[in-house]
């Protein structure tokens, strides 16, 4: 026998598989939506409210909103003076937007594409029906046709057998 080379070199021992683990993605969809909020989340410090120095000039009206919006500032400069308030009803608005506008723009296409794939269904539903039904509808009258024929030719050999067993009175 002949010493074949590839066979003969002797082999180094063959290593166990490394245990490793499956690398698990350093970002988790968590991570992304947290360093998207981090780099949205910019809070400014408001300034403090001040009197418009004109108040005195306007009209009563005019007066009135500018009341009305320096105690509105105030409100809010008073809950939160560094902006936060401000900043997180800004990211809630924006998160609203982003949700509410592709849903009001797809919620109607999903709706029609439904009531048409609902229509569609109705219609295959009902001609499977009428394919079943017209070879059974046929096949019953068919039978009730041949069931007629049956007791049709029954009771013409019935009267066909009683008129051949009646005896003629005149021919004793």
């Amino acid at each position: 026998m002949m010493p074949h080379e590839d066979w003969d070199d002797p082999s180094p021992t063959p290593q166990p598989p490394s245990r490793h683990l499956p690398t698990v993605p350093t970002t988790t969809w968590a991570k992304q939506v947290r360093q998207i909020v981090i780099h949205r989340w910019q809070p400014e410090p408001l300034p403090e409210p001040v009197v418009d120095v004109d108040l005195p000039n306007l009209s009563a009206i005019e007066r009135s909103a500018e009341v009305i919006s320096y105690t509105c500032r105030r409100f809010e400069y008073w809950l939160s003076p560094q902006g936060t308030l401000r900043e997180w009803f800004k990211f809630n608005l924006r998160l609203a937007f982003g949700l509410a506008v592709p849903a009001l723009l797809v919620a109607p296409l999903v709706t029609l594409a439904l009531q048409q794939f609902n229509t569609w269904i109705d219609l295959i539903t009902r001609t499977t029906s009428n394919l079943v039904l017209v070879p059974l509808s046929v096949l019953l009258v068919v039978g009730l046709i041949c069931g007629l024929i049956s007791i049709g030719k029954s009771i013409l050999t019935m009267r066909l057998r009683h008129q051949q067993h009646q005896r003629d009175p005149y021919s004793y």
